[in-house]
């Protein structure tokens, strides 16, 4: 079957269910659940290391025959758009331990979220003023001097923020620009020395001199080397002024410092705009499919949702690529993750993320959120192991309206797609997780989503139910789940069959005409109530009887009547 139908275990720290306690109970939280498919929610990397955990798991695997898939955990610290530093590393670190484990464990696919921060130009007010306070890094975490040494758009923005300001400041106090300014210096102690002999020798050389008094000469002498130290002190003052404002002079100094390296003027900011100025000058494909010709500056400004899709989608990349870092060493033996998937068969894929209730992480201020979007770096690593997550839910959530964000999107985007996520489409921040009642106007419109996406490439992948609480914070497992899986195993069966939205026969919605008395029952009942919107609105007499049902009711068997009518 090209469309496998599972379930999510939850998350425990939304459900509080006790069922969820431990990787090893979320595994097999689906027993009854009647589907072989399960999302394991994960809370922490930590998780990873619950007794006995792997054993467990694949031991639950192999008995019930499961396959498992995992969410990743969501939050700042695993925000792979981020270039701060400190968060850059907890989430690569947290990136790596959780693809190795999940390897480890026979997890079909790992889903992360492509982005937990918000826009930087709806933060600007906090994050500019105090940028050079903290430290950054390029895509690949490293500083961003060696990112520039290789791109002509990127040191030429460099030069440009780190020539005043505080940079500058920060810079001048650097160890390294204090041996040039001392290097400087004992080049003019050494010329004014020089110069002082000259000017000497020259004066007492001339006729004038020799024909002064002793007492005379000295205090000539004394004037000429005062003015020659004048003269050379303010050429070395000069010098002192254009070595501070000379940007490769301080661009050699800022690369060589251990702290300063990683500093910019406006942090975040400036980080995204070096990596904006690379992109843009080189071409990027990224920058070009979804901000256009425009520079960073005028992107940043006037493009603001596609300058930070752009950059984040850098970010990703550089996570999924990079080599040179300590946990790809210890814990990958050298690969980058996207080589160390591709061997073991791990799928990586990235969903849409759910809206915080926060004035900076609202709807649609997220930096990396809508489908236009997150495409491009799925396309531009071309692996069939890197793949996306739709969710329907987190869309409404991102004020995207499906049936008008679907159909735009081009016509092979459904290859692109692995996963999705999916429950009745509420848009109450994306995490509200209700079940998809059977025969519902829900299970329609997914579908209709769904057959959208079937025709855009979309022909196998899987089909999670994302469990949450109920519609009332119950915790059974019909509370939890209803009769969300036979609808989406409905969805499953007439995709496959690529049957039209307007062509779904009745037993899509849980009603078989071949249950003969079933059917026959339904339809009865149907023809019996058709009228009963106009009883009490008509002016003839209404009877609520047929012709046989009037006769029973003559000779008093009207009761006798309502209990065989159906038979």
């Amino acid at each position: 079957m090209p469309y496998e139908v599972g379930v999510s275990s939850g998350f425990w720290q939304i459900a509080k269910d006790p069922a969820l306690l431990g990787m090893s109970q979320k595994a097999g939280f689906i027993a009854t659940a009647g589907v072989t498919f399960n999302q394991i929610d994960m809370e922490t990397v930590a998780e990873f290391l619950e007794p006995r955990v792997k054993e467990n798991v694949k031991r639950i695997q192999k008995e019930l025959g499961l396959k498992i898939g995992m969410h990743a955990e969501i939050g700042s610290m695993s925000a792979l758009e981020s270039g701060e530093r400190r968060i850059w590393d907890e989430a690569h670190k947290r990136l790596v331990l959780a693809v190795k484990n999940a390897t480890e464990m026979n997890i079909v696919y790992i889903n992360f979220h492509t982005s937990s921060t918000g826009l930087l130009q709806f933060n600007e007010a906090r994050i500019r003023p105090f940028g050079f306070q903290y430290q950054v890094v390029a895509p690949n975490g490293r500083p961003f001097y060696e990112f520039a040494d290789k791109s002509e758009g990127a040191i030429e923005y460099i030069k440009q923020i780190i020539t005043g300001g505080h940079m500058r400041d920060m810079i001048a106090r650097e160890p390294h620009f204090r041996e040039k300014l001392k290097a400087l210096a004992k080049r003019y102690d050494d010329l004014l020395k020089k110069r002082i002999d000259e000017a000497i020798r020259k004066l007492e050389s001339s006729p004038d001199y020799k024909s002064l008094p002793p007492e005379q000469r000295r205090q000539v002498k004394e004037n000429a080397s005062m003015q020659v130290s004048r003269d050379v002190n303010q050429e070395f003052e000069q010098e002192e002024r254009k070595l501070a404002g000379n940007a490769d002079e301080l661009y050699d100094s800022w690369k060589h410092s251990d702290f300063g390296q990683y500093v910019m003027e406006a942090g975040e900011i400036d980080a995204y705009m070096t990596v904006a100025s690379d992109m843009h000058k080189n071409g990027d494909m990224l920058w070009t499919n979804i901000v256009g010709s425009k520079s960073a500056g005028k992107a940043y400004i006037e493009e603001e949702h596609a300058f930070n899709a752009a950059v984040a989608s850098a970010y990703i990349i550089g996570h999924l690529t990079v080599k040179n870092n300590k946990y790809n060493r210890d814990i990958l033996d050298g690969m980058s993750v996207l080589e160390f998937v591709s061997k073991k068969g791990l799928i990586l894929c990235f969903e849409l993320p759910e809206v915080e209730r926060r004035e900076d992480q609202g709807e649609g201020l997220y930096r990396l959120f809508h489908p236009k979007h997150t495409q491009w770096f799925v396309r531009k690593l071309n692996s069939p192991f890197v793949r996306l997550c739709i969710d329907f839910e987190h869309m409404l959530a991102q004020n995207l309206d499906p049936s008008k964000v679907l159909p735009e999107l081009p016509n092979d985007f459904g290859k692109l797609v692995y996963l999705f996520h999916l429950g009745e489409p509420k848009p109450y921040w994306g995490m509200a997780h209700i079940p998809i009642p059977l025969g519902s106007h829900a299970q329609e419109i997914i579908y209709e989503w769904l057959y959208i996406m079937r025709q855009k490439g979309f022909k196998n992948g899987v089909l999670i139910f994302e469990r949450g609480g109920g519609r009332a914070g119950g915790r059974t497992t019909f509370e939890v789940f209803e009769l969300s899986v036979l609808a989406l195993k409905n969805m499953a069966k007439y995709l496959e069959q690529n049957i039209k939205p307007d062509e779904l026969p009745l037993d899509f919605y849980g009603i078989s005409e071949k249950n003969e008395a079933v059917y026959a029952r339904e339809l009865v009942t149907v023809k019996e109530h058709a009228w009963d919107p106009l009883e009490g609105v008509l002016s003839i007499p209404e009877e609520k009887h047929t012709f046989l049902s009037g006769a029973a009711i003559a000779k008093n068997k009207g009761q006798e009547w309502e209990k065989r009518k159906f038979r």
